[in-house]
């Protein structure tokens, strides 16, 4: 098993346990997972591992969920992150627009812009009251793809904001509305079939990204689907995207990082699970829980660098591997101005 892990492609993350756990860094053709409780330093890795994979040539992906990347993540760690690789990794946002299928062969869809100002223009010429809702609700009902315009292919982190749940799944070729019942259950509601090569699909092969992260995967799904009895939708709609991330995964043999939330058992503090449950197990070959340092989760466990630990460091426990036990084996990690090391 051991030596089938091995002959994985891997992306270093400069983050010693990680790499160490993970025999040399993070497996393309695979999804792996962490999770923890908040304020840990998921998105720092995330972005770490990013500018890891662009100082080593290939381009990343970041699906920022949380939009917490431009607010104030690139501002307080960019600097600290080039002196780490040496070099000045180029970060950009890429913006992508919603665009109408058209019903006429080689000719361009217009843009949802466009579109906007044709149905405007009718809207007045036959007298019809309206207000901007109304327009934007037309518009993105007409028009369930995105439009990739890249301006250049060279290596860079590449930040995609998708906080909502229907264009996350859009940009992953999923055309869905978001409705809730008379009973006050949200329903998820496809209008047409997936379509696999989607979006987000053209970003990947256009770009040769080698890394793709979700980060993170909890937050869109918690604010749309707030309640138990939403638990279909929710499955369904993650079910969907994972398969998606998947597909990609074989075609270009790159990595996907998902981050994800603890769900924590009021019952029993110390039973902490990623948020997702078994749809996301099932889709994620390695799983990695964040905590503190000085958190416990099996006495027997083997730390893999035991001299790291400090009192306000991190450890990344293996909560599933393939050659490994679960919680078996754990690595220190400690944050400073250039990341986890």
């Amino acid at each position: 098993m051991t030596e089938e892990i091995n002959q994985i492609d891997r992306i270093q993350t400069g983050c010693k346990a990680i790499d160490t756990l993970m025999q040399g860094g993070l497996a393309t053709g695979t999804i792996t997972q962490i999770f923890g409780e908040k304020a840990l330093g998921k998105s720092i890795l995330s972005l770490q591992a990013a500018c890891s994979a662009v100082a080593e040539g290939h381009s990343a992906i970041i699906l920022d969920t949380e939009q917490s990347y431009f607010s104030y993540l690139i501002k307080y760690r960019k600097e600290g992150l080039n002196k780490r690789f040496g070099k000045n990794i180029p970060i950009r946002e890429l913006k992508l627009e919603r665009v109408p299928r058209s019903s006429k062969k080689n000719k361009p869809p217009m843009s949802r812009s466009q579109l906007v100002t044709a149905l405007s223009s009718m809207l007045n010429g036959q007298g019809v009251a309206y207000n901007e809702n109304h327009l934007s609700a037309i518009a993105d009902m007409l028009s369930p793809e995105y439009q990739v315009k890249l301006e250049g292919t060279d290596p860079s982190v590449m930040v995609i904001q998708m906080p909502e749940i229907t264009d996350l799944l859009a940009l992953h070729g999923i055309d869905a509305d978001k409705a809730v019942s008379e009973g006050g259950r949200v329903e998820l509601r496809m209008r047409s079939t997936p379509v696999y090569q989607s979006a987000l699909y053209q970003i990947v092969q256009q770009t040769n990204a080698k890394l793709l992260v979700y980060d993170s995967i909890s937050a869109p799904f918690k604010s749309a689907f707030p309640n138990t009895q939403d638990l279909p939708a929710r499955s369904a709609s993650l079910a969907m995207l994972l398969s998606h991330a998947q597909r990609l995964c074989v075609q270009f043999g790159i990595a996907v990082v998902v981050t994800s939330h603890a769900s924590i058992d009021p019952m029993h503090a110390w039973d902490r699970r990623p948020y997702g449950g078994v749809t996301l197990g099932h889709e994620a070959k390695f799983s990695f829980e964040l905590t503190k340092a000085t958190s416990k989760r099996n006495e027997d466990a083997v730390a893999v660098n035991p001299d790291d630990k400090t009192d306000g460091g991190r450890a990344f426990w293996v909560q599933r591997h393939p050659a490994m036990a679960d919680y078996s084996q754990f690595g220190y990690a400690n944050i400073d101005d250039e990341g986890f090391s």
